[in-house]
């Protein structure tokens, strides 16, 4: 599944990556439109007021008359179809000496606004600093929230004595044009009906908008999202913007002057199919992609998984009961009918290797138990010789060493037994090992552990190597059997404490006697008055790593310490 992830993966992205660019082409192409339509009726605009402006300026060239410059202004004004509010010739001093107003019959499209619009002309002859300029030298002006076009052109007329002076015409029109409005020319007609069909509006920012469409197919007012936007650019001076809200796209434009074009168009049948397209390919990338990865998936399990399992199911088996029969089915890959053979192979070699290794352990562990059976009772034959032989000793001090070296066999022999039993290595059982290892030194020394020398014993279980074990036996031999010929004499009874205790990583070994004490040399003698005895004793304590410590007050104390885990050793 993760090659088929790993190698379907890059097409599903390129061909999503493709659905998404055609996704963000259709969306681009409402903005695109409405910024189309925008121009055009910002186009429509400069070229209406561009006409007027060029009439204006012929009207300049000629010298007027100031008496038949009335006429003159209605002839401009019959031309224009009433376009104008009013016709201004304002001589040098700033009095209006000819002018030519639009009566409401003839339809003056600023007969509600006469007020304001002597007002504003006023304004205009007085200062020019308060307006803002538009393209063709023309000045845009608000009545209210009404944009008007002003133009004021320098000219040189004939006044009533006959002088040629200078002067000034001052004209006002509204920005837009009511019969480009009423034929719909700042919108252009959709040629597929298709294509969604788009809103125009003059945004001034000093009241509602003023459309530029004849009929609006989107509802008004705008959504209250829309009027902050426009606001905020407002307030900051941007002039050009689009977004979309609510499935409606808007696009702002620069107009004229202050003014700006808004174009309002909602997603066209065409766009919409589009969209659905995109999306209809995208969810068609995904159900394929997951319809692989299922067939994929089923297909794995059929013929991959479940002969695996079967297989790792059938090596449990052999390994439980000896048999490997995978039940498989017959319609399997080539390679798992490989891999079936060869565990079947692999499984009867390892059977009849196993057999082998098996007949081989068998026999080994009978060598070895005939070994260790033979050197435990070659030590009793040697403790029994040496027992023989001393018994024919005559002198005391030769018997009793003939002894010694007899204890010190049989302790080996316990050990033995101890550690190998029925010829397999086990751990040390210490605290048995100590118990019937002391019994044996009381009865090899005519000593009962319930006599005139008592026995105590007080042994922890802890872990000793093979290693370790040998000199601990013989330590204790040792010990004990010193303690038992000369630490009690002449009939004198005492006790004798065996302890075995734990401290952290390493291991305390105690045995005590109540007797008379041990007399060491005096300084500057030399160590070879020290009885063979102790010298195995520090010899014994040095192999096991052990600290040896001998005090000799109210008796004899030995204490040894030594690690639970014997050192390494060095195998160079």
């Amino acid at each position: 599944m993760a090659l088929i992830i790993c190698t379907s993966l890059p097409l599903a992205c390129v061909a999503g990556f493709l659905a998404w660019h055609a996704y963000l082409a259709t969306s681009d192409n409402s903005f695109a439109r409405t910024r189309a339509e925008a121009f055009s009726a910002r186009h429509e605009i400069a070229t209406d007021l561009g006409r007027a402006q060029g009439a204006l300026e012929t009207l300049s060239q000629i010298t007027l008359h100031e008496e038949i410059a009335s006429r003159a202004f209605q002839l401009v004004q019959s031309i224009s179809q009433q376009h104008y509010c009013s016709l201004n010739l304002v001589d040098r001093a700033g009095k209006i000496v000819a002018t030519s107003r639009g009566s409401e019959k003839d339809g003056n499209p600023c007969q509600g606004n006469l007020l304001s619009l002597a007002s504003a002309t006023e304004n205009a002859i007085a200062t020019r600093n308060d307006v803002h300029s538009g393209d063709n030298g023309s000045t845009v002006v608000f009545l209210g929230s009404t944009p008007l076009v002003r133009s004021q052109i320098k000219l040189d007329y004939v006044d009533r004595s006959g002088e040629i002076v200078p002067g000034q015409l001052i004209a006002f029109r509204p920005l837009i044009n009511e019969e480009l409005l009423a034929g719909g020319q700042y919108a252009h007609s959709a040629s597929d009906s298709a294509t969604g069909t788009t809103d125009l509006w003059l945004y001034t920012g000093k009241g509602a908008p003023l459309p530029l469409t004849p009929v609006q197919h989107l509802p008004m007012p705008w959504p209250k999202e829309v009027d902050n936007r426009l606001e905020g650019n407002l307030k900051q001076h941007r002039m050009s913007d689009q977004f979309e809200i609510d499935d409606v796209y808007y696009t702002l434009m620069p107009g004229y002057g202050p003014t700006s074009i808004v174009a309002v168009s909602a997603r066209s049948a065409a766009e919409t199919r589009a969209l659905q397209l995109f999306l209809a390919r995208v969810m068609l990338i995904v159900l394929i992609l997951v319809v692989e990865l299922l067939l994929v998936a089923l297909a794995a399990q059929r013929y991959l998984v479940e002969p695996m399992e079967k297989l790792a199911v059938s090596v449990a088996d052999w390994r439980r009961h000896g048999t490997f029969q995978p039940d498989l089915p017959k319609s399997l890959p080539f390679e798992i009918r490989q891999m079936e053979r060869a565990f079947n192979r692999a499984t009867r070699r390892l059977d009849r290797h196993e057999a082998r290794l098996q007949r081989a352990t068998k026999q080994q562990d009978l060598l070895i138990r005939e070994i260790h059976h033979r050197v435990k009772n070659n030590l009793q034959i040697v403790a029994s010789l040496l027992n023989l032989q001393a018994n024919r000793i005559k002198l005391p001090e030769a018997k009793q060493e003939f002894h010694l070296v007899r204890d010190r066999v049989r302790s080996l022999a316990t050990l033995h037994r101890y550690l190998y039993p029925e010829g397999g290595l086990s751990s040390l059982d210490v605290r048995s090992f100590l118990e019937e290892l002391a019994s044996q030194i009381f009865t090899a020394n005519n000593q009962s552990n319930r006599g005139r020398i008592s026995l105590s014993l007080d042994i922890h279980d802890l872990p000793v190597t093979p290693d370790q074990a040998v000199p601990l036996s013989l330590i204790v031999t040792e010990i004990v059997t010193n303690a038992l010929r000369y630490a009690f004499p002449e009939g004198r009874t005492g006790a004798v404490l065996i302890q075995l205790h734990r401290e952290d990583d390493r291991a305390l070994l105690l045995i005590q006697d109540d007797g008379v004490g041990l007399a060491f040399p005096s300084e500057g003698e030399n160590d070879k008055r020290e009885g063979i005895g102790l010298q195995l004793v520090r010899g014994f304590a040095r192999q096991l790593g052990a600290t040896l410590d001998i005090s000799s007050e109210g008796g004899t104390l030995y204490r040894l310490v030594f690690p639970i885990t014997a050192p390494r050793r060095n195998l160079a």
